[in-house]
């Protein structure tokens, strides 16, 4: 079966407020202040967890997100501060916002937060390169994201089936084992199993389509055990080794987490 902080999404609110407490914003904090009053998008915001700990601060928040259940809970936990104007939610693809939003002062952000989201973007380039019209100067971009290659790049943790849950690396075979794989061991997730194998992204990959669209890397952490894996599995983050963390490709198969912050 599933890790059950996959299905049990108040568990799953809960850590991503503790991480987002701890580890995000501390990160984001170094290059770029989170005060009362500054305002901050997260892409892919599922039902807002991220964005609590903003919130607290008095920042003003949108979040976004394609699937409309974790919407609705996000709106329903949230309707009080909804109501006076400090937060919006809504069930829209990201291209399509930035789309729509062009030229819009009001959806200019001084943060915008993607944890867990550009490994499930088509479009990758194409959006860093459309977030440079709704990112304030001076504004920072908050990426965390599982490089592909990793123990469990493919996402198979949300299988169903408790061997193949939890057995790394097998996202790597080619697609016609792996698929068949995933089919027979939880048929429900294999729309989302290609989605992910589609869009996976890798360390190196990102940081060349950061250079070329035309943004800076302010701050990398790449993790040997992810922060999150603290609160999901009771293990100490660690971050990665500083040699193998250079090394080129490598790196990908060892690293459970990158977390970047990027500016124009």
């Amino acid at each position: 079966m599933a890790y059950d902080f996959h299905s049990d999404r108040y568990k799953y609110f809960k850590l991503q407020v503790s991480n987002c407490e701890e580890n995000i914003i501390p990160f984001i904090s170094r290059f770029h202040g989170v005060e009362a009053g500054m305002k901050v998008l997260e892409i892919g915001c599922r039902d807002g967890g991220v964005l609590k700990p903003f919130i607290d601060r008095g920042c003003q928040v949108m979040g976004i997100d394609l699937d409309r259940g974790p919407v609705e809970m996000a709106i329903d936990t949230y309707q009080d501060v909804i109501t006076a104007g400090k937060a919006k939610f809504e069930v829209i693809n990201v291209h399509d916002y930035i789309a729509r939003e062009k030229g819009n002062d009001e959806a200019i952000f001084d943060v915008i937060v993607l944890q867990d989201v550009i490994e499930h973007v088509f479009g990758q380039q194409e959006m860093l390169h459309a977030l440079h019209q709704i990112l304030r100067p001076g504004g920072v971009i908050f990426f965390g994201f599982p490089p592909w290659q990793n123990p469990f790049g493919g996402h198979q943790q949300v299988l169903k089936n408790k061997v193949f849950s939890k057995l790394p690396y097998y996202h790597l075979l080619p697609n016609f084992i792996y698929f068949s794989i995933v089919k027979a061991a939880d048929s429900t997730n294999l729309g989302f199993i290609k989605d992910t194998k589609a869009t996976g992204i890798s360390i190196d990959r990102f940081e060349k389509i950061v250079n070329l669209e035309k943004f800076k890397i302010s701050g990398r952490q790449l993790f040997l055990v992810s922060s999150m894996y603290k609160y999901k599995f009771g293990l100490k983050p660690r971050l990665q080794f500083g040699w193998l963390g250079n090394l080129p490709y490598i790196r990908n198969f060892f690293t459970t987490a990158a977390n970047y912050v990027i500016q124009k």
